[in-house]
This record gives C-alpha cells, structure tokens and sequence, in this order.
C-alpha cells in the first residue's frame, strides 16, 4: 500500500515542470515530513568510525564537491558537463522525472531508516 502511494506521488509530481512554484511544493510537501521524522529520531549505536574512514570519504566529497563548483563557476564546456547538465535530458521527460521521484524518495527513506 505504501509503495502505491509513494509510486503515486512520484507520478503526480512528475506533472511539474522542473524549477518552479508547483515543483518546490511537491518536494516540500514530502520532503519536509521526512527530514522532520529523521532529525527527531535517535540513532541505533553504532560502532565508532575511524579516522582513516572518515578521512576517505571526507576527501571525496571534498573533491566531488570542488570539481562541481569550478564547473559551475568556469565556461559551460562539454567535454566536462556538470551533473546537471548530464541529467537535463532525462529530467526533461516525464518518465525520467518519475524515476527522479522515486530514486530521490528511495534515498530519504534509506537515510530515515539508518
């Protein structure tokens, strides 16, 4: 039944055009409860991370996120698309935003869960 429901939304939402009044609101409107119910819940214990853990995955954010940026801020070159610019053709039809839906949906309820 909550998979209908989510398969629903996802499909309803998928309506809107990407970047506007309407979309914001069909993000917000699922989005916010979910944050909300993940900020409010204690984690399980869990066994401490170490250093050289944090350290990896510390700097390939770091990296992700600088590549991302001087993307961004340099030439809109194509032989080094950003991600959204790899992602506008799919996003531009409506099953892609279904998918878009459901893949982001799936990975706040993983992120909730944990």
């Amino acid at each position: 039944m909550v998979g209908l429901g989510i398969l629903g939304y996802a499909g309803v939402a998928a309506f809107c055009r990407p970047l506007t009044l309407p979309a914001l609101v069909a993000v917000m409107l699922v989005g916010v409860p979910v944050a909300w119910y993940g900020m409010r819940r204690r984690p399980a214990v869990t066994a401490p991370v170490g250093t050289p853990s944090v350290a990896v995955w510390g700097g390939l954010g770091a990296v992700v996120v600088a590549v991302e940026v001087a993307l961004l801020a340099g030439p809109n070159d194509l032989a080094w698309p950003t991600l959204s610019t790899l992602l506008d053709p799919v996003l531009a039809t409506y099953p892609g935003r279904v998918v878009g839906y459901l893949l982001w949906l799936g990975a706040g309820v993983w992120l909730v869960r944990r």
